[in-house]
This record gives structure tokens, sequence and C-alpha cells, in this order.
């Protein structure tokens, strides 16, 4: 029987110690950014409202981060134990952020990461009316082609205001229709039951309760609008680094390629790194999702090491170059053809095939 292409680098990691997951340290993040969010968001109940405007964009980027901790559960790296990691997501995700888990484990676990950037396999790159590639584009109409032309690129980050909005409404979307698309005998799990009923009590806590305790309507729902768009370009900021302006793949011949090629390491210091929960080493999560973001700095080197080794690209940016190029990406992607990755080429740049005139 052959042997697995990540076993070396594996037992590398695990003479390291990084295949544990450090469960205390897990917990201990996820307290520390719910006191932090708590006391934010009393803040902003007595503040006047022009200082709370002026705050919101720091309560944003916590929350954000707060958030980003339950994608660490959904991939079983928070904690030791299976009760553990569902808690932890169901505890983040659904009641905190009123995201289904299950919808994102489906979406992210199962059907980006196993994919990411191949055309028609990876839901990422598949955002309508938005184009990623040359070839979807010549499939779009005469008025999506107009918007993708000349338009996405700087519609795009006004757009990723409604993200966190519609996050939760694919999410509200996928539990609701679960029991009747699934499988017999997985339409009402243990999970999906958490999930819904969690998903609920975060719309009670964040809207009913507020307007029973004495807000106004218009206030309770104006935060909550407005706080969870601006989590939504923070997300869209976390996620688009990582695989924007990388190849558009129509055909690959090896996944570990797949993993290293189509995603890129943001280069930051210890702050930085703290608000991205180990989306920075984006290289690194693809070929080791299970491994706590907290190990994924002491395994960077030795990915780095595995990917040069065979050849491939490990691409390192710093975080504004990586937005300027994610975003040049879009502006040119009706126009960029996706590749094929084996091994009888190299892989192209995307951004390097013709000068940037945005």
């Amino acid at each position: 029987m052959a042997e697995h292409p990540l076993a070396n680098l594996r037992k590398k990691l695990k003479e390291e110690n990084l295949l544990d997951k450090p469960t205390l340290k897990s917990w201990a993040k996820v307290i520390i950014l719910f006191a932090i969010v708590f006391g934010l968001y009393s803040a902003h109940i007595y503040l006047p409202l022009k200082f709370g405007l002026l705050l919101i964009p720091i309560t944003a980027l916590f929350s954000t981060t707060l958030a980003m901790t339950g994608h660490e559960g959904v991939h079983s790296s928070a904690c030791r134990s299976k009760l553990g990691n569902i808690s932890l997501a169901a505890i983040v995700f659904s009641l905190f952020a009123g995201f289904s888990m299950e919808y994102w484990r489906e979406k992210h676990n199962v059907k980006h990461h196993a994919q990411p950037n191949v055309v028609n396999k990876d839901p990422d790159i598949h955002s309508w009316p938005f184009t990623f590639s040359q070839e979807e584009y010549n499939t779009s109409g005469p008025t999506r082609k107009f918007f993708q032309r000349n338009l996405q690129g700087w519609a795009f980050w006004p757009i990723s205001l409604l993200v966190g909005h519609l996050m939760r409404l694919d999410g509200l979307k996928y539990i609701a229709l679960k029991p009747f698309k699934a499988k017999k005998n997985k339409r009402i799990t243990k999970v999906w039951l958490l999930d819904t009923a969690l998903i609920l009590l975060h719309f009670a806590l964040w809207i009913a309760l507020p307007i029973f305790a004495g807000l106004s309507w218009q206030i309770t729902l104006g935060f909550y609008a407005l706080l969870w768009g601006l989590v939504g370009t923070c997300l869209t900021a976390i996620f688009i680094v990582g695989h924007a302006g990388r190849p558009i793949i129509t055909d690959y011949d090896q996944n570990w390629r797949l993993q290293i090629e189509t995603a890129r390491r943001i280069k930051f210091g210890p702050i930085g790194s703290f608000f991205f929960v180990g989306l920075d080493y984006q290289i690194e999560h693809h070929m080791l999702p299970a491994l706590s973001h907290f190990n994924l700095p002491k395994a960077a080197p030795l990915v780095k090491e595995y990917a040069e080794e065979r050849g491939w690209q490990y691409q390192e940016l710093g975080f504004f170059r990586a937005l300027w190029e994610s975003t040049v990406a879009l502006h040119r992607a009706w126009k960029t053809p996706s590749l094929i990755l084996d091994e009888n080429g190299e892989l192209s740049d995307p951004l390097e095939s013709e000068p940037s005139t945005v």
C-alpha cells in the first residue's frame, strides 16, 4: 500500500507536538473575546449615537474574530473532543452569530476545502452576479456580462456589507429544507436540532430581548443591520485574500498541489494574526484543516519546505498587498482564463499575465 503523500509532513508535525489541539487555549480565547464584545455592546447602550457610530467598526472587528473561532469548531481543530468542538461551534456560530454550523460544514468543509478554486466545484467562486473566470463570463447573459466587465470590481466591497446577512439567510434556508432533502436517517439529527434552536435563540437575544427591555425597534434593528453588515465586510476581507487572485482551475491531478497553489499565506505580526484566527495561514489551513490555529505558525516552515521540495508555488504577501491584488483580480476576472493544474506545465500567476489597468 502506497505511503500517504502527507505522511512525512505529519511525522514532522507530530515530532514538534503540533498535532495536539490546545482545548484550554481555544476556550480561553473564546471567553476573552466574549468579554470584550459584551463590554463593547454595553458601551453602545450608554454612549451617545455619534460616539457609538465611531466605535462600531471596532465592535465589528472583535465580533468577526469571535465568529471566526466558530470556524475552528466546525473544522474540529479547536478541541480534542468531538463534544468540545460541536459545543464551541454551536455557541459561537449558531448562538452568537446566527450562522448555521451545519450549512457552513457542508459549504466550506465538504465543498470548498475539497476543491478550492475549481470551476463548478468550489461554491466560493460561484457567486451571482460576479464571475471569477473567463469561462463563467462567457456563459453569462448580456446584462451580467456588462456588470462583470465594467462594475464588479467596484461593486464588490459595497456589496460585501450584505455578506453576513446573506450567510445567515443561506443557513436558515439550509436548516429549513434539510428535513425534506436529506436522507431519511439524517433529516432530524441532534446537531440539526441544536443548530436550529440556537439560531432561533440568537434572534430572541439580539432583537426581541432589547426591544422588550425598552430599546426602540429602530435602534435595535439598525444596530443589528449595521454591525453584521460590517462583520460581513471583515469576513470578506479575511476570506478573499486567501484565494482571490490565485489561479482558477478547470482540472487537476494532485489534490495537495491544488491546496497549496490556489491559496496564499498572509504575512502578519502577532496582533494581525490574532484577528485572523489562523486564516492568515491559508495554505497551511488547507493542507491541515484539523490543525489548531495556535500551531499553524510553527507548521508553516514545514509546509513551505514541503511545497518547495516539489517545485510548487508557495505565495506569501502582506495583507494590504493581498487585498489590492484580490481586488485587481476581481476587476480582471472576466478575461482571466482558468488553468489545468498538472505535472506537464507550470502554473502561471493570473495577475502577471498582463499589466494592470486598474
